[in-house]
């Protein structure tokens, strides 16, 4: 039975786009937890926080991840990052009109692999696309162990012409549906954790079903 899924309401910002790695441009936005860890009953757990805005042009994705030890290899676009230590933001922007989502998956060094489509008709987007969408992170080089800190942030800046222009619709602060993912599957400890959550018998985030409502105020 499909539990009710949860919702989070999505701010307006004006002003201080190029900023969006300051502390200060997200102060006033709330969080939302990723806490719920499936499949894998190893106790590893890590809290992730994430916060989500948008401005006319932009939407914006934090992620705050604590971990005390990351695997970060990856660094070329559209490599599979979902092995490493990884965040990542699935969103339908019109859910009303289609069932075609993008997958936005980052590791902790900021490199991005993205996909849109509806399940099985999906495809990776060209890089010339994903080089539009600004990541700026805490780490910056790959490492595989500790790192000299207990948490990691990635910043994600996503231009609304990429939805768009794939969408073929134009965006109107309409209710979206999306979830939240924590992961690492080439990890110390692998793990996959959830915002809403999900129910399947095997790790798979590609379940639309099971996304929760984003509510752009």
């Amino acid at each position: 039975m499909k539990l009710k899924d949860k919702e989070y309401h999505i701010q307006k910002v004006k002003g201080k786009e190029t900023e969006f790695d300051d502390p200060n441009f997200w102060n006033e936005i709330p969080s939302l937890v990723i806490d719920n860890y499936l499949w894998m009953n190893n106790k590893y757990e890590p809290k992730v926080e994430a916060k989500i805005c948008y401005s006319d042009k932009y939407l914006f994705v934090y992620f705050n991840a604590h971990e005390k030890e990351i695997t970060t290899t990856y660094t070329k676009i559209n490599d599979p990052v979902y092995k490493d230590s990884c965040v990542e933001f699935f969103v339908n922007l019109f859910p009303n009109e289609t069932n075609e989502y993008f997958n936005f998956e980052v590791n902790a060094i900021g490199t991005m692999y993205v996909g849109f489509g509806a399940i099985g008709n999906r495809k990776v987007l060209a890089e010339d696309d994903v080089n539009k969408i600004e990541i700026r992170s805490t780490i910056k080089k790959p490492i595989v162990g500790t790192y000299g800190n207990n948490n990691w942030e990635v910043f994600c800046k996503i231009p609304f012409s990429i939805f768009e222009n794939n969408y073929k619709l134009k965006f109107n602060s309409n209710a979206a549906k999306g979830n939240l993912y924590k992961c690492g599957d080439d990890t110390k400890y692998e793990h996959y954790g959830t915002w809403n959550n999900i129910i399947s018998k095997k790790p798979n985030f590609h379940l639309p079903n099971y996304f929760g409502n984003l509510m752009f105020l």
